[in-house]
């Protein structure tokens, strides 16, 4: 029952936190970031990569459809940021417009010198998460399977330079989850940053010795059972 459970859990955030992450994660018709083959287990990179392109397509949608120049103001520091830029950079570029960078602090007092673009796309990375919340094990030891959950948390503001008028100023979520066999774990962890690699649920020894002793236990109570039955 535990295991139907977890499945049907895992399911149901794949649909519940981003019905268009499966999308991303892959591929989509008219994307430049190359979409993943049929029964492939993706790396976390890879998944990071695909939501955020995915958060990008949303955002631009509201740019013209011509070609235009768009500066890329990121609103503060993250780990993540060269990750998102080169996510931006694919996907306006895919579209026919002109990528910008612009690094100038937006909430800085002193005024830093302006590229000159039609758009500018300010964006502030909330949080980019990932997490192994379930470890399938056999007979209690070995793991058979980790359920894998990821989400970025994107702040998005695109505004028209020549007008000062808001096209757009929302929050973005994607999210992503699945069930990998615990064989492609060293596959798909990917240390490259900090937010595509985690420690599984119940991964460490010492998870593994409290099993050790609840098996031992339980051993004990039977042997003791039928010690006594037969007595």
């Amino acid at each position: 029952m535990r295991l139907i459970a977890a499945v049907a859990t895992s399911l149901i955030l794949s649909l519940a936190l981003c019905p268009a992450a499966a999308g991303a994660a892959a591929g989509q018709e008219g994307s430049s970031f190359a979409a993943a083959g049929p029964d492939t287990v993706q790396t976390n990179l890879w998944l990071a990569r695909a939501l955020f392109a995915d958060i990008v397509r949303e955002a631009a949608a509201v740019l013209p459809p011509d070609s235009a120049s768009v500066a890329l103001r990121p609103r503060s520091k993250h780990t993540a940021q060269p990750l998102f830029d080169t996510a931006v950079f694919a996907e306006l570029t895919a579209a026919g417009h002109e990528v910008l960078l612009d690094e100038s602090d937006v909430a800085a007092t002193k005024t830093a010198p302006e590229v000159r673009a039609d758009y500018e796309f300010r964006y502030y990375i909330e949080d980019v998460d990932l997490s192994y919340p379930r470890v399938g094990r056999r007979f209690g030891l070995w793991r058979r399977w980790l359920d894998r959950e990821f989400q970025a948390v994107v702040q998005v503001t695109v505004l028209e330079k020549s007008t000062g008028r808001l096209l757009l100023d929302r929050r973005l979520t994607r999210g992503y989850a699945d069930r990998i066999a615990a064989r492609h774990f060293a596959a798909v962890d990917a240390p490259a940053y900090d937010f595509t690699t985690a420690e599984p649920a119940e991964g460490g020894m010492r998870a593994i010795l409290e099993e050790l002793v609840v098996m031992g236990a339980l051993t004990g109570l039977v042997a003791v059972y039928f010690a006594n039955s037969g007595n």
